[in-house]
């Protein structure tokens, strides 16, 4: 490869007119999860340093009709750059923290020459292509230089794709590396909706981040039972809040593949799932009365089953305890801001044999319990609390909640139309982040939903299945 020529807690980006407004000029501010993931990238990862973990970048990938120019990407950068995070280092933000990072700050790099973190690589086949991205998932960032950047894959001259364009995508791509630290899921979507345009050159239109309303009370009955069974959750969402990072592990499985003491093995492989119509998934949300999100949960569920009778485990008739970590995006934040402002909550999926339908019960009950939980504002507080008592102390609890797992499972809405970038129509776009345990990541895009998973082959061997 080679290179080319507040919970919201910061700075809202300049107008699209004015590249060098006050936002330009101020550097914005961090809360305390964003100087969490900060620090893990300066440090090279958020976990202990015996698990020989890396820092973990969220890596859209942007597969386009045409790659771009330099002087297409240093447009893209222009507007990029209109968000003050990407433009700013993460220093310390005092003298005390020159060694520990314990506290941090966002500072504006007016130096910084972004091109230099552009690079451009050519591939001839699906294999090189995965290698690419495999690589590129745990890549660390040049930590005294903006926490992001750029990787152009384009095919060799001559060379023809020898894979299934709809199953897995041929270049031209474009891979945006970002850390964590720059803002959350949600908070890329606003990145999104900064740097493209729809087909007309539009605003693009994005399916709508709100929750359910909660239903009427049909009688007083209803009403008093409502009260009884959220003073349950209450109880029952704090003590799981408190307690999971100390609770059992889940069941050792080929799925989870490994057993306490964890450590970070250096290799991740990325599995990207053929596409599913969307539509297809509302007829099925619609005739059951769930939400498209418990019907991926189910879906998720009933495919990790499969895979432990497909392997020969003897999970494949039981029924294990199979739990993901999901990041819980809080409601009410700005707009156009990029932050972090979400937690973990854990979700026990509905595993065992049993019918589809019966499984998309369990999964619609379990997602129910979850958002009616206030597990995510418990450990949001935890989260402060253990941030006072240090980077360490909040490392190792980190490595106990997150390892009791068997994966991280996130679900992002994307455009519901194509999209351009560069000024190209985007084919597709695929979303991957590695992390200590499996990493299932849904994406949907122009009518349909694709997942990825992250995982260690030789734990979870023929993840694709």
């Amino acid at each position: 490869s080679r290179p080319t020529s507040s919970g919201d807690d910061e700075t809202p980006p300049a107008r699209a007119h004015d590249t060098r407004g006050d936002s330009m000029t101020h550097s914005p501010t961090m809360n305390t999860l964003t100087s969490t993931l900060a620090r893990a990238t300066l440090r090279g990862s958020a976990f202990p340093a015996k698990l020989k973990c890396v820092d973990y970048p969220l890596v859209p990938t942007f597969y386009v009709d045409a790659a771009p120019s330099d002087d297409d990407l240093r447009a893209f950068i222009r507007t990029l750059e209109e968000f003050p995070q990407f433009r700013s280092r993460a220093v310390p933000a005092n003298g005390r923290s020159a060694k520990t990072l314990k506290s941090l700050r966002w500072a504006l790099d007016d130096a910084d020459d972004a091109m230099s973190r552009v690079t451009r690589v050519e591939v001839a086949s699906a294999r090189e292509m995965r290698e690419v991205m495999d690589r590129e998932t745990l890549r660390p960032f040049d930590v005294n230089a903006p926490l992001w950047d750029c990787v152009v894959v384009t095919m060799k001259a001559g060379a023809t794709w020898d894979e299934d364009d709809a199953r897995f995508p041929a270049p031209p791509a474009v891979m945006l590396r970002v850390s964590h630290a720059i803002g959350d899921g949600i908070s890329l979507v606003e990145v999104l909706k900064k740097v493209t345009t729809s087909l007309n050159g539009g605003e693009l239109k994005m399916l709508d981040f709100q929750r359910r309303a909660p239903a009427a009370h049909a009688s007083v009955l209803a009403a008093i039972w409502s009260v009884l069974t959220f003073l349950f959750l209450c109880v029952y969402g704090t003590l799981k809040a408190l307690l999971t990072a100390a609770g059992p592990y889940d069941t050792y499985s080929t799925f989870k593949g490994v057993k306490a003491p964890y450590a970070f093995t250096g290799k991740r492989q990325i599995v990207v799932c053929p596409p599913v119509s969307m539509e297809d998934l509302k007829a099925v949300k619609s005739a059951s009365g769930c939400t498209v999100n418990d019907v991926v949960i189910s879906a998720l569920a009933g495919a990790i089953q499969k895979y432990h009778i497909k392997m020969g485990d003897k999970q494949g008739d039981r029924k294990p305890f199979i739990r993901a970590a999901c990041p819980y995006a809080f409601p009410g934040r700005a707009q156009a801001v990029l932050t972090n402002s979400w937690t973990f909550v854990s979700l026990t999926l509905p595993m065992g044999v049993m019918s589809v339908a019966d499984r998309l019960k369990k999964a619609h009950k379990v997602c129910n319990t979850m958002k009616r939980s206030p597990e995510p504002y418990v450990t949001r507080a935890l989260n402060e609390i253990v941030n006072i008592a240090g980077p360490n102390v909040q490392r190792q609890i980190v490595c106990d909640y997150m390892t009791r797992h068997s994966m991280v499972f996130t679900n992002v809405p994307g455009p519901t139309e194509p999209i351009l970038l560069f000024g190209k129509r985007v084919r597709d776009i695929v979303f991957a982040c590695a992390n200590i345990i499996n990493q299932v990541s849904v994406l949907s895009y122009a009518g349909h939903l694709r997942l990825t998973l992250v995982v260690d082959s030789d734990v979870t061997p023929d993840a694709e299945y």
